[in-house]
């Protein structure tokens, strides 16, 4: 049917709303045609209309119950509500009416991961690469699963697939020079470009001195935010925004692929101390500015609650702010709020417990990482104030989500990359409870302290 092809083609370039208006015409010419009902579902799912999604999939598989990749929709819906049982029948069902496709196979590894499942989610991954070893997807999922266990030498090289998958292939820039393979060139440039999110980009920012210690000049890519924060770590000549800016250069190299160029290992992780500097001046202005806010008394408690809503797992690792309420109350701990932005919902909650919002003077990372080195401990969710406290040396409390992203690794409650952290993990998904009373717990004994 021409119209829900025009609708499939909308879904395909990012329109949803017009997507769904297109779908809906479809129903009202042919109500309940199990196509477009479905469609309709994989689209209502992608505005985070999770529920009715639900019931339209459920309502198109009734009718016609061997699409597997109506299954598989089902079982990404499934588990964003945790109903981890029924995502897992609605995987295994995928595989089953389609056990030749790598990727219903590795979102049955998902499951497995969500569930605790670690041997059998490994079992899937191999599974998804025999049917295709050039699952890009796949070989991504097992590079996670692979750093995540800490065998990091393997993980970094099934690492470089990403750039194999669509995600990133949309997303990144084509570079034209060769790639840097960690070989000397003394007397030319090198560009190390950004390539993820800003946590992501200030957990692999440890890498650039080693980078420079082999080149004549480093120039770092990244977005304006950071420049405050790249621009003062050593062997950085110059931060630009894109490569058209770069200037000429010997070589190439994505940021995060460094450690794939050194091999690096848990042992060789570089973290001895502190790696990213704030500037002296900044650092003295928020000196200032938080004992204003909160007087000179007391332990200073940064606390950030939410992640960025644009990143795919923000559903999974962002809390409430009346989740922590009971922080408010415990004497001697002054809290500061470094949230932005601020969820509209969480705004009732501030006075009640004594939070002093100076967010809007965060106007970049250099702001937040001299604001950073005045407090005596940041509690946060995994985000990426939680990777640049770590990389200052400041001491943070971070709340992980299981299954947690790969960088904070399994059953740890410390961090290989980050000496000051202590992590304080979900005991299953989902499952919030537990690790924020252990939390809150924590910082009553550390405030009663003489």
């Amino acid at each position: 049917m021409a119209r829900l092809k025009t609708a499939e083609s909308l879904v395909n370039q990012g329109k949803a709303a017009e997507a769904e208006e297109s779908c809906r015409t479809v129903l009202l010419d042919a109500p309940g045609l199990p196509e477009a009902t479905a469609l309709l579902g994989f689209i209502v799912a992608r505005r985070n209309r999770r529920e009715e999604a639900e019931s339209l999939l459920r309502d198109a598989i009734g009718k016609r119950p061997a699409v597997p990749h109506w299954h598989a929709e089902l079982r990404n819906i499934l588990c964003y509500s945790y109903r981890l049982d029924d995502a897992l029948a609605e995987a295994r069902e995928a595989v089953r009416l389609d056990p030749a496709s790598a990727t219903f196979w590795n979102g049955l590894s998902q499951v497995h991961f969500d569930r605790g499942e670690y041997d059998l989610g490994y079992d899937a991954i191999l599974a998804a690469l025999a049917c295709d070893p050039q699952h890009a997807e796949s070989h991504l999922s097992l590079a996670h699963a692979l750093l995540a266990s800490g065998n990091l030498r393997a993980g970094w090289i099934e690492y470089e697939w990403r750039f194999r998958s669509k995600v990133f292939i949309d997303a990144l820039p084509k570079q034209v020079r060769p790639y840097w393979n960690g070989m000397p060139l003394p007397k030319r440039r090198l560009v190390i470009s950004t390539d993820q999110g800003y946590g992501d980009s200030f957990q692999f920012a440890r890498f650039i001195p080693l980078a420079a210690a082999r080149v004549g000049q480093v120039t770092v890519i990244c977005r304006a935010a950071q420049v405050p924060v790249f621009s003062r770590i050593p062997g950085v000549a110059r931060c630009v925004p894109d490569l058209r800016q770069a200037g000429d250069h010997a070589a190439f190299c994505w940021l995060a692929s460094l450690p794939y160029v050194f091999g690096t290992e848990l042992a060789t992780i570089p973290a001895a101390g502190p790696y990213l500097t704030a500037d002296p001046g900044r650092r003295a202005h928020w000196r200032a500015r938080l004992a204003g806010a909160t007087g000179s008394d007391g332990i200073r408690v940064g606390l950030v609650w939410a992640g960025n809503t644009d990143n795919s797992a923000d559903w999974r690792r962002s809390v409430s702010l009346e989740s922590l309420r009971a922080l408010g109350t415990i004497p001697g701990v002054r809290l500061v709020s470094l949230q932005k932005p601020v969820p509209e919902a969480d705004r009732a909650a501030f006075e009640p417990m004594g939070l002093a919002d100076l967010s809007a003077d965060l106007s970049d990372f250099g702001e937040t990482a001299a604001a950073l080195t005045n407090l005596d401990l940041v509690v946060t969710v995994d985000s990426a104030v939680a990777h640049l406290a770590g990389a200052l040396g400041v001491p943070t409390w971070v709340l992980i989500y299981e299954p947690a992203d790969w960088r904070w690794m399994t059953r740890r409650e410390d961090s290989p990359w980050y000496p000051t952290v202590r992590l304080f993990r979900q005991p299953r998904a989902g499952a919030w409870g537990e690790p924020i009373e252990r939390l809150i717990a924590a910082l009553r004994r550390e405030a009663s302290q003489p």
